[in-house]
């Protein structure tokens, strides 16, 4: 037998190997055995010394040199002894022992397995973890799984959707309403028995929302911008006599609003009922003195009763008559209804002869060119309280003064 495995080069005593492996278990290589280079002339020599997978102690030294590269033959049985014979079979049967061992290993063992074949090493993975070779390294793609696992070992114990549904306690029908559900197959009894009623009117798709950072629009109803209702809320202001929120509805190109209107802090001010479209009106009910604020004017509850009233002093004749004679009467037409003629004051004509008796309150005009302009300082007053009062004390003078006159007319007869 002879062993050619790679090529040599030989500088001296060493013997160097390239792709060799001298080591190899089964190789037989030994101390003693013969090495032929076959150069031209062909060098013998000895091994007297086995140094690695690669490198062999030789003898004589060669002369000349054996370049790299050099094909070469090891006699592995020409001076084979008794005693060589032995460690023959001993190296041979202790190779095949560590294969069995490691066959041993791959038939029994739960990971991947590490064999040495001819000196390379080889890792191949244990029969018993082959069932990780499934598909996507799952178990569940063996064909031969056909036990359930169970709810311990994360399965569901059941092998369809029904039966592992009943495992988990639920239920395999309509889901009642003490489990979230409600109860019932169709949508009107779904409907019924959340006590929305059976009627198909009662439609969820017919909410409509624009809520943005808690602000903005919720609509309810099946026509948006024609017939619905909605809530609103605009964005923080400061301004006295705004919606902070409100109720709005709506047909076609009309829009009522009802809601409360801010005051200067955290208190309501007012509520107050719009209409706007075509015209515009509204009904501001006061908090302060429970008067109405309206486009033609303000409604004040009748009271009076001294023990509801702060009275400050009394109006004097000289007051009375001076405010009169100060009063411009008018006649007037609203914007919104301009072929109605009225007749009354100014609000900015009373505030010039007695700026306490003006009330401020944002005001909604609608033109006749259909542009919509709000005053947030409307000034309203009313003008009924105001001719009352300081007309009472005019015709008082007045009636004294003929009085006297008619004295005199009398002493002068």
């Amino acid at each position: 037998m002879i062993y050619t495995t790679g090529t040599i080069a030989i500088s001296g005593n060493t013997l160097t190997g390239t792709g060799t492996n001298f080591t190899a278990a089964g190789s037989l290589i030994r101390n003693g055995c013969t090495v032929i280079a076959l150069t031209s002339p062909a060098q013998v020599f000895q091994i007297t010394a086995i140094g690695s997978a690669t490198s062999l102690t030789v003898t004589p030294a060669a002369n000349p040199a054996v370049p790299s590269g050099t094909k070469y033959a090891i006699l592995l049985s020409d001076s084979l002894s008794v005693d060589g014979l032995a460690q023959d079979i001993a190296e041979t049967f202790t190779m095949y022992q560590r294969y069995m061992s490691g066959f041993a290993d791959v038939m029994n063992g739960t990971t991947d397995v590490t064999i040495t074949i001819n000196g390379v090493a080889v890792t191949v993975p244990a029969q018993k973890s082959l069932a990780k070779k499934g598909a996507n390294n799952d178990i569940t793609s063996l064909s031969g799984l056909t036990t359930a696992l169970s709810v311990g070992q994360g399965g569901t114990g059941a092998k369809n959707a029904a039966d592992a549904r009943a495992t988990f306690g639920w239920v395999n029908d309509v889901l009642p309403i003490t489990l979230g559900g409600t109860g019932a197959k169709t949508a009107s009894d779904a409907r019924t028995n959340i006590g929305l009623g059976s009627s198909s009117d009662v439609g969820f798709a017919k909410v409509v929302s624009t809520v943005v950072d808690g602000r903005g629009l919720s609509h309810v109803g099946a026509r948006p911008n024609v017939n619905d209702i909605y809530t609103f809320q605009p964005a923080d202001t400061s301004t006295i006599g705004a919606y902070p929120n409100e109720i709005r509805g709506q047909w076609f190109s009309d829009l009522w609003r009802i809601g409360g209107l801010r005051g200067g802090g955290q208190e309501l001010e007012s509520f107050s009922i719009r209409i706007t479209g075509a015209t515009s009106q509204y009904w501001t009910f006061n908090r302060s003195n429970s008067a109405i604020t309206t486009a033609a004017g303000t409604i004040t509850p009748v009271a009076s009763d001294e023990r509801v009233k702060n009275i400050i002093r009394e109006i004097s004749e000289e007051e009375a008559v001076q405010f009169i004679q100060g009063l411009r009467p008018i006649r007037y037409a609203f914007k919104w209804s301009p072929d109605q003629v009225r007749v009354g004051y100014s609000a900015q004509n009373v505030e010039t002869l007695d700026a306490e008796l003006v009330a401020i309150s944002s005001l909604t005009v609608n033109q006749e060119d259909g542009e919509s302009i709000t005053y947030e300082d409307g000034k309203i007053v009313d003008h009924r309280e105001i001719g009352a009062a300081y007309l009472v004390p005019v015709v008082q003078q007045l009636l004294r003064r003929v009085s006297e006159l008619e004295t005199r007319l009398t002493q002068m007869v």
